[in-house]
């Protein structure tokens, strides 16, 4: 467009510039818009920051309240380093012990005999066995590297195995078990030949017969086996009675039978034969000796034909049979005509031809009693609560050691505090108040389409919090330090009431007062250490118990913080996902009202531009008829 200027008012204005003016005043609502949506996106970031405290502190309160919370954790060690390592559950009892490693654990280790590294064995099958686990390896023939993989592939869970080159001729294989333990020793069976070609194992033997022992059971010597459930067994009328063709068991007794010690080898069982149909299942037993003291098992076993089998040696292997334990729990009486002890052969028919290292099981001695194990690791059944792993023979008896590990305690409540601390000061920070500010949001000019967010405004809200004055954040403020300063009920004896019994508070005594009012926790390192390991159970109990002994943790510092948190953080209408809510559909409308004022202000523009040049046209066509007015009338007065 032109530049023309107009006269009055306008004289020497651009147009342009006119225009441009009238555009921006008309633009102002756009920047309260947009200052608006800033505000509320700085205050969407905010309430995600919120909503990432306050889920920690749940995360780290959850942990606390837990039934796995590590408080009672007890730890395992010995008095000579690297002798043993291990955990303790809360089961453990606190103390020390006499240990003793007498011998290690050892894995089977055999070797052949040197052969010619280029031979060819035949295609066969051979059968490798280990503990109670047997594989049957099928070999298409080959040389000693595919026999070595055929082993690996085939029987890799048994066996590991490797090819040593003593020179350019010769060579050997080695086998090796996978498990430790004098019952996990290999034994091989060779019927075609083809681990005696590899310089692996001898002659191939025939399997000898099973060794059966016919146990002599006295049911005059007989005692009555758990009353409680087999109640007929006192009563004289229902008693066991002892023929020549066996015994008799009247429906609901039970009774131990004491028999001559009796060992009890690997892969042993007792065999019962009854007369008659007898049931279906029966339920019977064994006593033996084992560390020191009679054990007894008794379970439910099925038939088979007119037999009944017990697996002896997968209870009790090596071990002395003391005791038979025999029971009816059928409706009609059940005759037993024998029982025997059958102990299966070795399995294996091909001995080795060199041993390197025999398997051996782990000997230990606890408190002077001999103890043995087949692994050297995760051993859970010697003490009670306890799991260790051995790593050394000892010279001499050492210390072993199992006490209360506070670590991980003091390492949870840590977490925990620091969390709660994080919260609470970001809290304070997004509400506090400048006391001498004032915000205020009017100009000078409060009309509904000039109005905008002043500088004072922004100026007093860098000095305050872009939430001061948010309630539910000033409630959650409140709630946190009530529930950190609150007295809770002890259900056990010398429990812990409140936070400062445990060594956490809002500072020592003396401490700034200003300091305490901000209701930040500070932890007492060596009181918290001393608290954990004299009594943890009190510790746990004071961020969670059962007061009312119905199986629900309903008290402590942590059930009831959980309970301020939980509506802050619900997905679907929680405090926190609300707010953000509210907030992002203000920013959408005001978006939407940005986008539709623009497209006013393209309009606005083009009409006050058009209008202008209307006036400026017409402001052209008078000045043209002032001249020429002008120039008629100076003839005029000049003809006169």
């Amino acid at each position: 467009m032109p530049a023309y200027t107009m006269p009055g008012l306008m004289t020497g204005q651009n147009t342009n510039d006119i225009v441009k003016k009238l555009v921006e005043l008309e633009r102002r609502p756009i920047k309260r818009w947009e200052t608006e949506n800033e505000y509320a996106k700085m205050q969407i970031q905010i309430w995600g920051e919120v909503k990432n405290l306050t889920t920690n502190l749940q995360t780290k309160t959850r942990a606390l309240v837990s039934f796995t919370a590590p408080f009672a954790t007890k730890s395992v060690s010995s008095s000579v380093e690297g002798v043993i390592t291990g955990e303790a559950s809360r089961a453990a009892k606190s103390g020390n012990c006499s240990l003793e490693i007498i011998e290690m654990a050892s894995k089977h280790q055999l070797s052949g005999v040197e052969i010619d590294t280029d031979i060819r064995l035949p295609e066969g099958s051979f059968t490798v066995y280990s503990g109670k686990s047997k594989e049957t390896v099928t070999f298409p023939g080959g040389g000693l590297s595919e026999l070595s993989s055929a082993i690996k592939n085939m029987a890799g869970s048994l066996v590991e195995t490797s090819i040593i080159k003593i020179d350019k001729d010769s060579s050997i294989i080695t086998l090796t078990s996978v498990k430790t333990g004098k019952k996990n020793e290999l034994q091989f069976s060779d019927p075609n030949g083809i681990l005696k070609l590899a310089g692996l194992v001898g002659e191939n033997k025939a399997a000898t017969e099973d060794t059966k022992q016919l146990l002599s059971l006295d049911g005059t010597k007989a005692k009555v086996w758990d009353l409680s459930k087999f109640k007929k067994s006192e009563l004289e009328t229902e008693k066991i009675v002892q023929t020549e063709e066996g015994i008799f068991l009247k429906p609901d007794t039970a009774y131990t039978i004491p028999i001559a010690v009796t060992e009890i080898k690997e892969r042993s069982y007792l065999e019962v034969e009854v007369v008659g149909e007898g049931p279906a299942v029966m339920e019977m037993g064994m006593s033996f000796e084992k560390e020191g003291s009679v054990r007894n098992k008794f379970l439910p076993i099925n038939k088979t034909e007119l037999k009944y089998i017990f697996q002896a040696g997968d209870i009790a292997s090596d071990k002395n049979l003391t005791g038979i334990i025999v029971s009816n729990s059928a409706t009609t009486p059940i005759q037993i005509k024998s029982v025997t002890l059958v102990t299966p052969q070795a399995p294996g028919t091909a001995e080795p031809v060199k041993v390197l290292q025999e398997a051996k099981d782990l000997k230990i001695k606890i408190d002077g009693v001999e103890i043995t194990r087949e692994t050297n690791d995760g051993i859970a059944d010697v003490l009670e609560g306890i799991s260790f792993n051995v790593h050394k023979v000892t010279e001499e008896p050492v210390t072993l050691k199992i006490h209360v590990d506070h670590a991980k305690g003091s390492a949870l409540i840590k977490e925990w505090v620091d969390a709660y601390n994080d919260l609470m000061k970001f809290s304070k920070e997004v509400t506090s108040v400048e006391k001498n500010g004032k915000i205020s949001d009017k100009k000078e000019s409060d009309d509904s389409k000039a109005a905008d967010i002043s500088r004072d405004f922004w100026d007093n809200k860098s000095k305050s919090g872009l939430l001061a004055g948010e309630n539910s954040i000033l409630r959650l403020i409140a709630s946190l330090k009530t529930t950190a300063n609150s007295y809770y009920p002890a259900t056990k004896e010398n429990g812990f009431r409140v936070l400062t019994d445990i060594g956490i508070s809002t500072g020592a005594v003396g401490s700034n007062w200003e300091k305490i009012q901000d209701g930040l926790l500070q932890i007492d390192q060596e009181k918290l250490i001393a608290v954990l390991s004299e009594n943890p159970d009190g510790v746990r109990d004071l961020f969670a118990s059962d007061p009312n002994n119905d199986a629900k943790m309903e008290e402590g510092v942590g059930i009831r913080l959980l309970e301020i948190l939980k509506p802050y953080n619900q997905y679907a209408s929680g405090i926190v996902t609300s707010k953000v809510k509210l907030l992002e559909e203000s920013v959408a409308g005001n978006n939407k009202k940005i986008k539709e004022h623009e497209s006013h202000l393209i309009s606005f523009e083009a009409k006050l531009k058009q209008r202008f040049l209307y006036m400026e046209q017409g402001v052209g066509k008078n000045k043209s008829v002032g001249n020429y007015l002008q120039n008629n009338m100076f003839r005029g007065n000049g003809g006169e």
